[in-house]
């Protein structure tokens, strides 16, 4: 999964003059000899320890490589801070999405192996793939690596479980997929996807020898590179061979991290084994004398897939075949060319830029202190680092300086300027409004828990002479609306990392006010349903909300927002009818990922809601635990059962697989959880128990009032 969204960082932290912080593990540097770029290490060392200290994450891993060798690599912090257990070269972290470059290499290898055609349809390999949509026979293999099948955008239950791995999740995605119908046509634009390289693993297990993703990954890749420190988590680590996250509670380690979508996010890995994939990649696909991937290979996955779409009319990110961008901004602002694939799961973040004229590579890898302040510097230092290594070596003159702040000269924008920006915009994630003061200047707001709140640098934007609209204050971030293929944007350009260049992607779609929707979705407006189907191990159960609701917001009728447990409020057309409300949003790149149809269902005589394969029960049919024991069914379909405890005390759990406990309000983490059997204080009145079991399975339950 992508945690690309980090607008706003446009410089270094002030790290360079930082020089004290977390403490390294273990550091390495080549023998001497060629140039070890000394200036680049001491001053990436100082950034990475500050970054540490001012973010709060407890470990993090750095390597540089050039031409055939690595440079250094070094690890800082502890993976276990109560025992002062540092990090190591050969600690390994999970790299989250920047698994899809080794997606992408693997099937470039079965295309060197004349197993695989990038242009054939997918179904000619798999024909039991199929999607509500007729045009599902048009998916291509180049699609899935490319981010442009159509696909709705990722199948996100139990994608991501803490403890234990969910092992059908390949099942599940291609049964969702079954269900779904496209976004867009398939290979009309490049939105980011992780629905399509999920279904790289069934592709790759039933056209390759071994039958399975992992294994040809392992044997093709991870062994004739030397990567003896990178895994799949798949199954249990060693105890102390990763670096675990510290999300759930600051002083203690969170189980290990399953990502159950293998091509898109699974692998965890070390700098150096990641340099070897690096140097393989510099050097046209070679790696210590053997030819891991042809030239042409490499070549290709290099190559802007984008370019040649029908509808990308502003390209912010240029896809390659696995790659983010083969045409990456921070390096293309100084003449080089760069591909970077960033990468984050939940708890980690990664960067992994890599330039193959100038023979550099640099990785950086960070495990997040909470979901709300992630090791984001990881992006920063990682594009610091290469541009001083360029700069150290000689083929950039120097380390580029920030852009200025000032602003354009303004002027007055006519009645038809402001017209055709003013309005409403949804992107995949939340509504914004563009308004027009009585000075002509304009607001962006956000509509965030039922107010519409200022876009931070988003206020008294003036028209300037380049035709785009911003703050004296904040010069660099500009917006500007954009009318393509019979639909109006609007578009943001703006600083990005270490604020050298400027960097416009489309942010939002416009919407019009459309008829009052009809009473049965008026009627389901302001209520919530509570998540049934998720497995008990689920990263979602702790870390995201365990309800659902649908909301209208007054100043844009006809329109229903969903909110679940990934994406807090996406927005949908209930006229289709009074049972689906269809997304609709077609945005390139990030901001039009992951959409969802809305479709209510009936359960025993009431209103489920299915929101992409996520099944959600009413919050206010769930039953009420009386005082002393009882018993609850799991039904025959093994969805969880949610009950009300009504009074402080107790409560004792036997015969469930698993069982959590929330608060009256339901929000994560539980405030008590376990598997088996066990007893649990219930500090609040009106606290929530969701109960795990195989279906039809007995749950005692008893419950003792204070």
């Amino acid at each position: 999964m992508k945690y690309r969204e980090l607008a706003g960082i446009v410089a270094i932290v002030s790290v360079l003059a930082i020089l004290s912080g977390c403490g390294g593990g273990s550091s390495s540097v080549s023998s001497p000899g060629p140039f070890n770029y000394p200036q680049t290490v001491s001053d990436a060392r100082a950034m990475m320890q500050a970054a540490l200290k001012s973010s709060g994450a407890p470990s993090a891993t750095i390597g540089l490589f050039a031409g055939n060798r690595v440079v250094w690599t070094e690890a800082f912090g502890m993976i276990d801070k109560a025992n002062n257990v540092p990090a190591t070269q050969s600690t390994m972290f999970a790299i989250g999405s920047t698994s899809k470059l080794i997606a992408g290499m693997a099937v470039m290898k079965l295309v060197d192996q004349g197993k695989l055609n990038l242009d054939t349809p997918l179904v000619n390999y798999l024909p039991n793939f199929k999607m509500a949509s007729p045009e599902y026979t048009q998916v291509t293999v180049r699609m899935l690596v490319s981010h442009t099948a159509g696909f709705p955008g990722g199948d996100y239950r139990n994608d991501v479980t803490y403890g234990a791995p969910e092992l059908d999740y390949d099942a599940q995605a291609q049964q969702t997929l079954a269900t779904e119908r496209f976004k867009y046509r398939p290979g009309k634009m490049p939105i980011y996807c992780n629905q399509c390289f999920g279904m790289i693993d069934p592709l790759v297990a039933a056209v390759s020898d071994e039958h399975s993703y992992t294994k040809f990954v392992e044997d093709e890749i991870f062994t004739p590179l030397g990567m003896t420190h990178s895994q799949f988590a798949d199954a249990p680590f060693q105890a102390g061979s990763f670096a675990p996250s510290y999300l759930l509670d600051p002083n203690a380690p969170d189980p290990q991290l399953y990502t159950n979508n293998y091509p898109a996010g699974a692998v965890y890995s070390t700098p150096d084994d990641m340099g070897h994939v690096a140097i393989m990649l510099m050097n046209g696909g070679q790696y210590g004398g053997s030819q891991i991937l042809s030239a042409a290979a490499v070549a290709e996955m290099g190559r802007d897939q984008t370019a040649d779409l029908p509808f990308n009319p502003v390209p912010a990110e240029t896809f390659g075949l696995g790659w983010d961008d083969v045409s990456y901004a921070g390096l293309a602002a100084v003449g080089v060319r760069g591909w970077d694939k960033p990468g984050g799961t939940v708890g980690y973040v990664t960067q992994f830029i890599v330039a193959p004229d100038a023979q550099l590579a640099v990785i950086v890898t960070g495990v997040s202190f909470s979901l709300s302040s992630p090791f984001g510097a990881s992006y920063t230092v990682a594009e610091h680092t290469m541009l001083e290594a360029l700069a150290e070596s000689g083929r950039i003159p120097a380390i580029p300086k920030p852009l200025p702040n000032t602003p354009l000269p303004e002027q007055t924008p006519t009645d038809a300027q402001l017209a055709q920006i003013v309005g409403n915009y949804a992107d995949f994630k939340g509504l914004f409004q563009v308004a027009a003061g009585s000075d002509r200047t304009l607001t962006i707001s956000q509509y965030s828990g039922g107010a519409w709140l200022p876009k931070p640098m988003a206020t008294g934007l003036k028209f300037r002479i380049d035709g785009t609209f911003s703050a004296d204050t904040a010069p660099n971030i500009s917006y500007r609306a954009l009318n393509a293929g019979g639909q109006g944007y609007l578009v943001q350009r703006n600083p990005q990392l270490t604020g050298n260049y400027l960097v416009q992607s489309i942010i939002g779609e416009r919407v019009q006010p459309a008829a009052p929707i009809s009473p049965a979705w008026l009627n389901r407006v302001g209520k919530y349903w509570l998540i049934v189907n998720e497995d008990a191990p689920s990263a979602h159960l702790v870390v995201d909300s365990v309800r659902f609701t649908l909301y209208a917001v007054d100043s844009l009728p006809g329109y229903v927002f969903a909110g679940s447990t990934v994406i807090p409020s996406s927005i949908v057309d209930p006229s289709v009818s009074d049972t689906v409300a269809q997304m609709f949003l077609q945005i390139p790149s990030i901001s039009g990922r992951d959409l969802n149809d809305v479709l209510i269902e009936s359960h025993g005589g009431e209103e489920w809601v299915r929101y992409g394969s996520t099944l959600y029960r009413p919050q206010t049919t769930v039953p009420v635990l009386p005082s002393g024991a009882s018993t609850v069914t799991i039904g025959g379909q093994g969805y969880a059962e949610w009950r009300q405890v009504p009074a402080v005390g107790s409560v004792a759990i036997s015969g469930a697989t698993a069982w959590k406990l929330y608060g009256p309000n339901l929000t994560t983490p539980p405030v008590n959880s376990g598997t088996g059997d066990g007893t649990a204080p219930v500090s609040t009145a009106g606290s929530y128990l969701i109960l795990f079991g195989a279906p039809n399975a007995a749950i005692n339950v008893n419950v003792a009032v204070q």
